[in-house]
């Protein structure tokens, strides 16, 4: 295909740009416009990225982009050291205790702890089992901890895991409420206000008095974190052409892998809850230096009708890119202004409806698998540390792996990372008290999940339009983040069957590839910019696993005429 800086520019007449709806750079335009005599030159707007949008300003603002992800890896991997447990025995006052007619004995326990009482002639003595009302805990792993502090053992040890699920509670709120705050009143917005309430929450939990006021206040860290991470995702997307996506997403997801490993780094050098909650809550504060001076998404402008502002982004692109932005250029979007959108509209029309269905369900299955993963890190063999940076490097190098695994395609990248997984949490049930066989096929796992969750991400941004890309993004990372919360007590199944988190990780992968078999492929496509063109472009069947023949991938992709595409 000719490259689109090969393209001719579009003319319009002069009579056309006098009865413009106001002297403005930049159309909104509900149907493509060719007109043959004229003096302007129109761009349309995947065209004016690539000519003038891509250059050192969008490096920049893609690389800060990326750095709000670390505040997710943080907040989402906090509890496992915050709510770390070393082992603890009941407190007693001490071995024995003796009156003049009897000895009483004590041997505790880790939630009761038996006395003996032998009387002075020593014929008798009684055996009585008591509760615990304090205990002792090892600090030899981690020094402080919330439930070492507040004693969250034996019949309240469930309240580790609540913490974990009240943050993806409130990550899953923050999914749905900011991110249709984000549709409606712009991404940097939301970006900034999500920022202070992170920042806020953040501050407040390491202050805390008591685990109630925590564990509240979680919930309102997993909104912030929510509404930072979706609408940097988003802005970040909609600055790029189609080509790019992939890369950024994975770029961000690669911020968040080296946020996952300093986790366990920093709580390893200051294991002191409180301070690592401090720590986690400054880090907000860099978010704050560069929101203020972030651009909005030109395509939402557009969207809003705001077209003097998104001319100024493509003006301030050109002069820092050294790009040349003819002075009466014209860019006109496809899309109709102005048109509210709620979760419901995303299953609106048939096609829709059926891609609904499919991307949660890839959402809900690829967080059960990667949340239960990370979450399961403490019942692996070994330190908790070295296992959670293993995890964290595995990550890592999946995510720049995967730069190159995307380029197979959104949906075969996605089939190959749950096939693996799942062959992988199946194989661990057979390798059960192998250590290395077990920390091995532990990393496979985590290795293909994680690039699996980002590319999830890229395909939810290209399936959806401008009008609900928030919204989309939101209501399927939103309902990941209720697996993340039905994850938090996965580990905890290990009593009940040592080899239970691994067989329903394995069942999640299973349905997880069965799902991605019906998504559409939207490798180096345009954006859909309306509902309807949304609906025409994603045609939702069961696709092979093997490259697609020509006669399938031509019913599998229906393009929209004039939408600038870019499939360089």
């Amino acid at each position: 295909m000719t490259d689109i800086t090969d393209r001719e520019p579009l003319l319009a007449s002069e009579e056309n740009d006098k009865t413009a709806a106001d002297s403005s750079d930049i159309t909104d335009l509900t149907t493509s416009t060719e007109v043959s005599s004229s003096s302007q030159v129109i761009w349309q707007f995947d065209d004016a990225v690539s000519r003038v949008g891509v250059g050192r300003y969008q490096y920049v603002l893609w690389f800060f982009l990326s750095l709000v992800s670390m505040s997710c890896g943080f907040n989402n991997m906090s509890m496992v050291f915050e709510g770390g447990q070393g082992g603890h025995v009941c407190a007693t006052l001490g071995n024995t205790t003796s009156t003049d007619n009897h000895t009483i004995l004590y041997f505790p326990g880790k939630c009761t702890y038996n006395t003996s009482t032998i009387y002075s002639n020593g014929s008798t003595h009684d055996f009585t089992s008591i509760e615990c009302t304090k205990w002792v805990y090892n600090r030899s792993v981690f020094n402080s901890t919330v439930n070492y502090e507040w004693d969250l053992t034996c019949n309240k040890e469930y309240l580790i895991d609540l913490a974990s699920t009240i943050y993806m509670l409130g990550f899953f709120t923050g999914c749905i409420i900011l991110g249709d705050l984000a549709d409606r009143f712009g991404r940097r917005l939301l970006l900034l206000i999500a920022a202070l309430l992170t920042l806020a929450a953040s501050l407040g939990a390491a202050y805390s008095p008591d685990y109630e006021l925590f564990v509240a206040l979680r919930f309102f860290i997993g909104m912030g974190v929510a509404g930072t991470r979706n609408s940097a995702y988003i802005l970040a997307a909609e600055f790029a052409r189609p080509k790019d996506r992939g890369l950024l997403g994975l770029l961000s997801d690669n911020t968040y892998s080296i946020a996952y490993i300093l986790t366990g780094v920093i709580f390893y050098l200051d294991p002191n809850w409180r301070r690592f909650q401090l720590y986690i809550a400054l880090s907000h504060i860099l978010y704050l230096t560069y929101v203020f001076f972030m651009p909005e998404s030109p395509r939402w402008l557009m969207m809003r009708g705001k077209t003097k502002q998104a001319m100024n982004y493509f003006r301030t692109s050109a002069r820092i890119n050294k790009k040349h932005l003819p002075s009466d250029v014209k860019i006109v979007l496809n899309i109709a202004q102005h048109q509210s959108h709620s979760t419901l509209d995303l299953f609106k029309t048939p096609n829709l409806r059926k891609l609904g269905v499919v991307c949660l369900l890839l959402w809900f299955m690829i967080s059960l698998e990667y949340f239960g993963m990370s979450y399961n890190v403490g019942n692996l063999q070994g330190s908790i540390y070295v296992n959670n940076a293993i995890l964290g490097a595995v990550e890592l190098v999946a995510n720049f792996l995967a730069i190159w695994v995307i380029k197979i395609g959104r949906r075969r990248a996605i089939l190959l990372s749950f096939f693996i997984a799942t062959l992988s949490m199946l194989a661990i049930c057979f390798a059960q008290g192998s250590y290395w066989a077990t920390i091995i096929l532990a990393m496979l796992g985590k290795f293909v999940v994680s690039p699996g969750f980002s590319f999830i991400y890229i395909s939810t941004t290209e399936l959806y339009p401008t009008q609900t890309r928030t919204l989309a993004l939101g209501t399927g990372s939103g309902l990941a983040r209720l697996a993340g919360a039905v994850a938090a007590f996965v580990p905890s199944t290990v009593p009940v069957w040592e080899i239970m988190p691994y067989i329903i990780f394995s069942a999640a992968g299973a349905v997880g590839f069965l799902a991605a078999l019906f998504l559409p492929e939207t490798m180096n496509r345009s954006l859909p910019d309306s509902l309807e063109s949304a609906e025409r472009m994603n045609i939702v069947t069961c696709h092979s696993v093997l490259p697609p023949c020509r006669r399938r991938k031509k019913h599998q992709v229906l393009e929209e005429p004039n939408d600038g595409e870019d499939n360089s």
